[in-house]
C-alpha cells in the first residue's frame, strides 16, 4: 500500500508541473507509468521467487517505460511486445529451470 501512496504523491506532484507547463502529464502517461511499475513489480517478485517466467514482466515494464518517454509506437506494436517479452520469458524458464517430475502412482 505504500508503493500505490508513493504512486499518487508522484502523479500529483507530476500533475502540479503539468498545471504550471513545466511538463505534459496526460492520461495516458500515468496509465502507462502504472502498469510499467505494476509489471515491473511483480516481475521483480516473480524473479526473487526463482521463476524466470518473471523476465517477461521486466522487459515489457523497460519497454513501457521506454515507449512513455521516448518513443510514439502504436497499440498493435506494444501488444506485440507484450507477447514477445512473455516468449522470452517462458522459453528461458523452459530452457533454464528444472522441472521435477511427479509419479502419481507411488506412495
Amino acid at each position: 500500500m505504500k508503493a500505490f501512496s508513493v504512486f499518487l504523491i508522484s502523479i500529483g506532484i507530476l500533475s502540479f508541473l503539468s498545471v504550471f507547463g513545466v511538463m505534459n502529464v496526460t492520461f495516458a502517461l500515468v496509465i502507462g507509468v502504472f502498469f510499467a511499475i505494476l509489471f515491473g513489480i511483480e516481475g521483480a517478485r516473480e524473479v526473487f521467487k526463482g521463476n524466470l517466467i518473471g523476465i517477461g514482466g521486466i522487459l515489457f515494464s523497460l519497454f513501457l517505460f521506454v515507449k512513455i518517454f521516448v518513443l510514439s509506437l502504436s497499440a498493435g506494436q506494444t501488444v506485440m511486445a507484450f507477447i514477445a517479452s512473455y516468449c522470452i520469458a517462458v522459453g528461458l524458464q523452459l530452457l533454464f529451470k528444472k522441472r521435477r517430475r511427479m509419479n502419481f502412482w507411488q506412495d
